[in-house]
């Protein structure tokens, strides 16, 4: 008769780390189907930053560029305009004209200085700010991944926990009818 209390009492007590087992990892799959579609967004996220970033940088890179060009396109047209007059006026038209362009040159420079330079400077701002956003939207999500990882061990503890307490329980339940 004992052992077939005992036997009872064994199946019961697997019954019962099976249905918590059952109920725990129904709920963990849950929560897993849910971290899973997380992580998804965030990685889109961090796609969509990475993709602004690399627009930024080659918007800055682009206007380089075209100023580049279009401080060659100026200098070609300045050696042609110069020879010409050179051709037609002589040297001393040639000079004079190579002093105009030297004092447009000198307020170019500062009418840059006031319009360009600051549109730059807005700019690498800009670029330098994205980056440090990402690289706290990449520290707030690892962060969470820690969270989560640290909350699925607690949970796991907590049952079994529950789980051993209700084993205790039962088996001083079953010694008092004995």
């Amino acid at each position: 008769m004992a052992t077939a209390t005992a036997t009872l009492q064994n199946n019961k007590n697997q019954e019962t780390a099976n249905v918590g087992d059952s109920l725990f990892n129904n709920w963990s799959n849950s929560v897993d189907l849910v971290y899973t579609s997380r992580k998804e967004v965030e990685a889109l996220l961090l796609q969509a930053l990475e993709t602004q970033k690399e627009t930024w940088e080659k918007v800055a890179n682009d206007l380089t560029k075209i100023e580049d060009e279009q401080k060659k396109l100026i200098e070609d047209l300045r050696v042609s305009i110069k020879e010409n007059i050179q051709k037609v006026f002589g040297t001393s038209a040639s000079e004079a004209y190579e002093q105009w362009n030297a004092q447009f040159d000198d307020v170019n420079n500062r009418v840059q200085q006031l319009t360009a330079t600051p549109y730059k400077e807005g700019l690498n701002l800009l670029n330098q700010s994205q980056e440090q956003f990402q690289q706290t939207v990449k520290n707030g999500f690892e962060q969470q991944e820690k969270i989560r990882e640290d909350l699925s061990v607690q949970i796991k503890t907590t049952q079994k926990l529950f789980v051993d307490l209700y084993e205790t329980n039962t088996k001083m339940a079953l010694g008092l009818f004995k």
